[in-house]
């Protein structure tokens, strides 16, 4: 089976694997066996490709899976739409969305598809070319975002939200949208993401942050300020200028598809020094750490406390 895979490709559909000269009966011993596994119907992919994956990744492939074998033209909107875009997606599911404008009496759905019956305007809609030159449709980055927040958690919809800004999404596009959908459900939790977002947090673990700190009754911070010290221009995650008081977010790369090289944390450490030295302090966090708002909130009140301390001495 390994031999016969189309090379460097992670998905097989059964059209391929037959003209690769696998028959029915080889594809259905090599599930049997534990072999492949089958996504969906006419999708396949090798289990250790698959084991190798991260869950990020297994569902990008799945929706892969739907793109090869769907008949049609479906749109793709909402979670679906927010992968296709390159947006960070967290805890939003493995199901592949579509959506239509209205339900087609007499058909059904597949368990691995979640339908939606959208009103959607010819602007909310755009084609896109992917990388194997397959051109879909897909629902826009602000009608996806708005999408998203109407159906899903708010710290997740904030997360695409805020990558979509960086990407160019507009707000007043988004704004009109919601507007526009006064009575549909989900509305009220789309204003409440909207009025959240902020582009220039720049990755899931910044934008999870902020929502922690937001709910804070200290003074808010500054994003992505310019410090000059020492004749250098340092651009820490989130400052109280005041206080003195940095707060650094690490460790998106255990969860998402970057990280960073040991050369930037090398020079993220020799800059943290630099700052040290001229009078500020950290609080750094990981990404287990934002699982314990209550002691993310201490922590950063715990310098709130030391700094009125050492005014009122």
């Amino acid at each position: 089976m390994a031999q016969a895979w189309p090379a460097g490709a992670p998905l097989a559909t059964t059209a391929q694997l037959m003209d690769a000269g696998l028959g029915d009966r080889t594809i259905a011993s090599a599930l049997k066996h534990g072999h492949v596994f089958r996504l969906r119907k006419g999708a396949y992919v090798q289990a250790q490709t698959w084991r190798a994956l991260k869950p990020w990744e297994q569902d990008r492939l799945r929706l892969l899976a739907h793109l090869v074998t769907v008949r049609g033209t479906p749109t793709y909107s909402h979670f679906s739409a927010a992968r296709l875009h390159g947006l960070f997606i967290w805890r939003c599911g493995p199901q592949v969305h579509v959506s239509a404008r209205s339900s087609a009496s007499g058909t059904s759905t597949p368990t691995d598809v979640v339908g939606h019956h959208e009103a959607l305007a010819v602007g909310d809609v755009r084609s896109m070319r992917l990388r194997n030159g397959q051109l879909v449709h897909v629902t826009t980055l602000e009608r996806t975002v708005v999408d998203c927040a109407r159906i899903g958690g708010f710290a997740e919809a904030v997360i695409i939200g805020d990558h979509a800004l960086r990407k160019g999404a507009r707000s007043e596009v988004m704004w009109a949208m919601v507007n526009d959908m006064v009575g549909r459900r989900g509305v009220r939790k789309a204003r409440r993401v909207l009025r959240a977002l902020d582009g220039r947090s720049e990755s899931p673990g910044e934008s999870r942050t902020r929502l922690i700190i937001a709910g804070m009754d200290i003074p808010q911070p500054e994003l992505q300020v310019e410090l000059l010290v020492e004749g250098r221009v340092y651009r820490p995650d989130f400052v109280w200028t005041e206080q003195r008081l940095i707060v650094e977010f690490d460790g998106d790369y255990k969860y998402f598809d970057f990280k960073p090289t040991a050369e930037v944390i090398l020079a993220e450490r020799k800059r943290e020094k630099r700052l040290i030295e001229a009078g500020w302090r950290f609080v750094r966090l990981e990404w287990k750490d934002l699982s314990n708002p209550a002691e993310v909130r201490r922590r950063i009140l715990a310098v709130f406390s030391a700094q009125r301390g050492s005014l009122a001495a």
